[in-house]
């Protein structure tokens, strides 16, 4: 057999095999494991996935480490499975709420009583009922196995999305028109998320390439974010993901109107990226103080950049976008969420349908004064 690297070896049928060490018995002893495949580039992928695997399920907490020390474990062994922007949400989660408020209770005595506590203190304080739910979960999740099942079941309050106040027509006109009289990088970033609704790191994270003139459709296959860093002197960095879940990988059909501004546009930013200007990039922060800024001008109150993916939802319900086309063009994952996420504007869609019926009702009026029934 001719052996390779890494503890590979071609078998006699023409299989690779690739042996790791899975555990180790009382005295010590390796205890190996091994994964097949066809080819050597396969093996060795499985090779890595077995031993992640390996590592992930060694993670077994004594129930008297403590409660933080045992959630610390937990997000280093997965920060090699989730978002760097996901590792540090947790990482904040387990700073600002779960450590001040765990830090001497150890596994074996978290009662299901404080865990209620807690949920009602941070509602008490504030904290919305979405991002308590989510520090819940996030809890539930990394001390599975280290306490009791019944700690977790507990009443939690439902959460309710607030009513969106979008732009109005007016509004909308008078930030277009702001951002038409100022530079190219704000004409295009505002215009391009009012009329497809992508969101602003997926605006910064554009491509030329992403923009196919032939089929005349936008491609996001990325999305730009700025995270904390431990690996340099400077605190955050630019890094560019995947979209924000499978679904926001899509491609969005491009009107005449802005083709026509894209390929004016490609004139004069001639980079790799749409939004670049003297070739250094247009951060999703920088785009947010380029929004406010122009808000200002428009004489418009402060909102989120957010926003404009909203206005897009509204105009598209407003002109008739069925559910399912809309839910698609936005990249959730389900139609589903879309119904929740705009179930008011579908409300105000509905008594506007009910009133277009007074049309069908004056042309079905008997004509020349004739009474019902003659």
């Amino acid at each position: 057999m001719a052996r390779r690297q890494r503890n590979i070896y071609k078998r006699k049928d023409g299989r690779y095999e690739a042996r790791f060490i899975k555990d180790r018995d009382c005295n010590g002893k390796a205890v190996y494991g091994s994964v097949y495949a066809k080819t050597y580039a396969k093996v060795l992928e499985k090779l890595d996935t077995a031993k992640l695997t390996t590592a992930v399920t060694k993670v077994s907490p004594d129930t008297c480490e403590n409660i933080v020390q045992v959630m610390e474990n937990y997000l280093e062994v997965h920060k090699v499975l989730i978002k760097l922007s996901t590792y540090w949400i947790y990482h904040g989660y387990i700073k600002n709420h779960i450590r001040p408020y765990f830090a001497n209770i150890r596994c074996d005595q978290l009662s299901q009583e404080q865990m209620q506590a807690f949920i009602v203190e941070k509602l008490e304080i504030g904290l919305s009922a979405t991002l308590t739910q989510s520090v819940y979960t996030f809890m539930k999740k990394a001390l599975d196995g280290a306490v009791d099942a019944t700690v977790f079941q507990i009443c939690f309050p439902k959460s309710h999305r607030p009513k969106i106040n979008v732009l109005t027509i007016d509004e909308q006109k008078r930030l277009e028109l702001v951002a038409e009289a100022s530079d190219s990088i704000n004409r295009v970033g505002i215009i391009l998320c009012l009329y497809t609704g992508i969101r602003v790191g997926e605006l910064c994270g554009l491509m030329w390439q992403d923009v196919d003139f032939e089929s005349k459709q936008l491609n996001i296959h990325r999305t730009m974010q700025r995270v904390k860093c431990t690996d340099s002197n400077a605190k955050t960095k630019i890094i560019l993901l995947p979209p924000k879940s499978k679904s926001s990988q899509r491609a969005i059909p491009l009107p005449e109107f802005l083709l026509c501004i894209l390929k004016e546009h490609r004139v004069e930013s001639p980079g790799e990226y749409v939004l670049e200007k003297d070739g250094r990039i247009v951060e999703p922060r920088v785009m947010q103080y380029r929004f406010q800024r122009l808000l200002e001008l428009a004489k418009i109150r402060t909102r989120s950049f957010h926003i404009t993916r909203h206005c897009f939802s509204l105009r598209a319900l407003e002109c008739g976008f069925d559910i399912k086309t809309l839910s698609e063009l936005l990249g959730h994952s389900s139609p589903v969420i879309t119904l929740k996420r705009y179930a008011h504007v579908l409300d105000e869609h509905k008594r506007k349908s009910m009133d277009s019926l007074a049309v069908v009702y004056s042309n079905c009026k008997p004509e020349h004064g004739l009474k019902s029934g003659q």
